[in-house]
């Protein structure tokens, strides 16, 4: 019987575990994808992407992703949250040479990935078991 109650133990820690694991990807990378959307409505209808508005925007979408970074690789695939990183640095390039179409594509980019690992990575019945 003790065998049976340390078993279960054990098996409730590990669910425990990947649903914390599953809620807290979701929630850092819905505030990636909001921020996004965010620059993405911004910047429709401009083409100086230079403002003081959206270089603000950038730096929090940066600081937002630095502050998530160690515990997004640390529990997801860190080559798949390597592209996030790489379209994020590029937004701040994109600024200085005010290149707007790249910049826009970098935003599309990082919305639809943190879209698409935000629907594979997110809380559902495969993951946890």
């Amino acid at each position: 019987m003790k065998k049976f109650f340390a078993i279960l133990t054990v098996v409730l820690i590990l669910v425990g575990l990947c649903i914390w694991e599953e809620v807290t990807i979701d929630k850092y990378l819905k505030d990636i994808q909001t921020q996004s959307e965010q620059l993405i409505e911004l910047t429709e209808g401009t083409k100086n992407i230079q403002t003081e508005e959206i270089v603000n925007l950038v730096d929090n979408l940066e600081k937002t992703w630095k502050h998530h970074e160690d515990i997004l690789c640390m529990i997801a695939n860190h080559k798949d949250m390597r592209d996030l990183c790489v379209e994020i640095q590029r937004l701040q390039g994109n600024i200085v040479v005010n290149q707007y179409e790249d910049f826009t594509a970098s935003l599309k980019i990082i919305n639809h990935l943190s879209k698409d690992y935000r629907k594979i990575m997110g809380l559902n019945f495969h993951n946890v078991f």
